[in-house]
């Protein structure tokens, strides 16, 4: 499989567009102000790195840049795998999907209805995978944008000419429960809720 970040981002999306009108048809928590997308997934280690949104969930994503090494492995869907990034240590669920293969995700926020648009899931989104990408000396003093986003305020975008309503992501983000892999809540446990 193409390991590219824009290869990955592009199967990931379509996947998850599929889901949406498969799976999670009729499923009363989607956010019908968002739709799927991807970012990131830079290589990390043995791993491609990024976040993925839907209407349902936002999670970190880690795709094996060596699917058959990760198979050796005897990797087990849903088991749970701590993993080390810049940021401190995240806890990650172990799954897979026919046609992608296998992947390991973490639960940013689920569900999504606080997200009032797409921009403010992209955001918060952007937001959330710089801040992991942090070591833990700049998570002592982060930035300014980063601290806003903690405060539940949302980050000023540069050379903005138009005046914009204010979107707030989640109140409750912290950074105790950032690096735990729990921002915003828990993922919902029914599969056909959180594939």
């Amino acid at each position: 499989m193409d390991m590219t970040s824009t290869y990955l981002c592009e199967i990931l999306t379509s996947l998850y567009n599929e889901i949406e009108v498969t799976r999670m048809d009729n499923v009363p928590i989607l956010n019908k102000n968002l739709s799927v997308a991807a970012l990131g997934f830079e290589p990390y280690n043995d791993y491609a790195l990024g976040v993925l949104f839907t209407p349902w969930f936002m999670n970190l994503v880690l795709v094996p840049l060596d699917q058959e090494e990760f198979i050796k492995s005897s990797p087990q869907e849903t088991s749970k795998h701590t993993i080390i990034l810049p940021a401190g240590q995240v806890e990650f669920i172990v799954s897979f999907e026919e046609g992608f293969g296998w992947y390991l995700t973490s639960s940013l926020y689920s569900p999504m209805f606080e997200f009032e648009d797409q921009a403010a899931a992209l955001q918060t989104a952007e937001a959330a995978l710089q801040e992991i990408l942090n070591d833990s000396a700049e998570l002592e003093a982060p930035e300014q944008d980063m601290q806003d986003i903690w405060e539940g305020k949302l980050p000023k975008q540069e050379e903005e000419t138009n005046q914009s309503k204010e979107i707030s992501p989640p109140k409750d983000l912290d950074r105790r429960t950032f690096l735990r892999g729990k921002l915003g809540g828990e993922a919902p446990k029914d599969k056909e809720a959180q594939p």
